[in-house]
């Protein structure tokens, strides 16, 4: 620890993963400090069925009830926004349910459009590349075409609606209200990228693979989807910077190969 660095990084959520990653092949000294420690995903609420209960105790997005050693209390009584934030490896993505939506152009200019905050020195066309590199290092998988958004396109196939997800739009189909599948992330199997997390999610349930026919939305858009089971691949393969962003960078700066990757031991 008294070794000097040449990049001090303050906080291994997804910005000190991505920060990490971006200059792993400089070679520099990088340092990264973490208020807490590496996460077992078989410890996640996820993995068991008192996964709602414990929304409200041990995985309490509020630091106040979660109460954890790393965690410090939070006082946001005078604020309409209520704090969500989880100290460990991977930050708050530790807490998300990756949902992954992009930004609208419009929100890089709300002085301009609001008269709120202010406009931000970039636009959404400089950012967009970097989105997309995000999108294929972090698995994001959407169906393209969505009127509501900027456009886009995933570069993995969109996760199936569910049972509930179907009368969902049943609904607002009867409504006239526009739906669209969600943009979601999954976890990369290897650095590779993308491609081979659709491989690794589907294979999971080689039985139930068969195709079906999806709704479609006001917007006249359909699609076909595999018939697996949306809860099970969300819970077990959700994206992180733990497994996309710290896993390359770590093994570049370690000549550690990818497959043989493991978080390093705490002190």
């Amino acid at each position: 620890m008294n070794d000097p660095v040449d990049v001090l990084i303050v906080g291994a959520g997804a910005s000190g993963a991505a920060v990490a990653w971006s200059l792993a092949e400089t070679k520099m000294h990088i340092l990264c400090l973490e208020q807490g420690d590496w996460m077992n995903p078989a410890n996640y609420p996820s993995a068991g069925r008192d996964w709602e209960a414990r929304a409200y105790g041990d995985y309490s997005p509020s630091p106040n009830i979660r109460a954890r050693p790393e965690d410090y209390p939070v006082n946001d009584d005078n604020s309409p926004i209520k704090v969500v934030n989880f100290n460990g490896v991977g930050g708050s993505t530790i807490m998300y349910t990756a949902h992954f939506p992009r930004l609208h152009p419009s929100d890089f200019r709300v002085r301009t459009l609001d008269g709120v905050a202010e406009d931000w020195p970039i636009d959404y066309d400089t950012l967009a590349p970097f989105f997309a590199e995000n999108d294929r290092m972090m698995g994001v998988s959407g169906l393209s075409g969505d009127p509501a958004f900027p456009p886009m396109e995933p570069p993995m196939p969109p996760l199936p609606l569910g049972r509930s997800g179907a009368r969902l739009a049943k609904a607002m189909n009867k409504l006239g209200w526009h739906w669209w599948p969600s943009i979601r992330q999954w976890r990369p199997s290897t650095t590779k990228g993308a491609h081979d997390a659709s491989i690794w999610v589907i294979a999971r349930r080689p039985a139930r693979r068969g195709r079906r026919r999806a709704l479609t939305s006001p917007t006249g858009r359909s699609r076909c989807a595999p018939g697996s089971s949306c809860a099970r691949i969300a819970g077990c393969a959700r994206s992180r910077p733990t497994s996309t962003a710290w896993q390359p960078a770590w093994c570049t700066t370690t000549k550690m190969a990818p497959r043989n990757f493991s978080p390093p031991k705490s002190s």
